[in-house]
């Protein structure tokens, strides 16, 4: 379906949230991380949901040596999400604790190097497909 400014309707124009994923240059496979993006998008839609085009996944990498933890060169990984804000304790809280889980059995990195976080933003503070994003429940 083709989209001009007079036939976008509000549900084919919230998009949201965006994930990314930082590992160390080598630690993750190409297709580890495929099933990474394919298991967050699964959470994130069941626990929130969203239709799964709602979702969106990034992964970065640094070369070795660039990644510490308490000052010290580690293989440090980290998961973060913007999301808008709006969405329960309870949902965020479910989500993290799914993620983390299936973070850590899919790239085998250790507790201690793992970190996860949300980023709520008010709606108003996003923009997809050219739109102000909409509030949560509002779309």
């Amino acid at each position: 379906m083709q989209y001009s400014a007079t036939t976008k309707t509000v549900k084919e124009i919230v998009r949201m949230p965006l994930y990314t994923a930082i590992t160390q240059e080598g630690a993750v496979s190409n297709e580890t991380k495929a099933k990474i993006a394919e298991e967050i998008t699964r959470i994130h839609c069941s626990v929130m949901k969203v239709p799964r085009n709602f979702v969106r996944v990034i992964f970065l990498s640094y070369s070795q040596g660039s990644g510490f933890t308490a000052g010290s060169e580690a293989p440090t990984a980290t998961l973060n999400c913007v999301l808008r804000s709006g969405h329960t304790i309870e949902e965020k809280t479910d989500m993290l604790k799914q993620l983390w889980a299936k973070f850590q059995d899919l790239t085998g990195i250790a507790t201690d190097q793992l970190s996860l976080s949300l980023q709520e933003i008010p709606s108003a503070n996003a923009m997809e497909m050219g739109q102000i994003m909409l509030p949560v429940g509002q779309e």
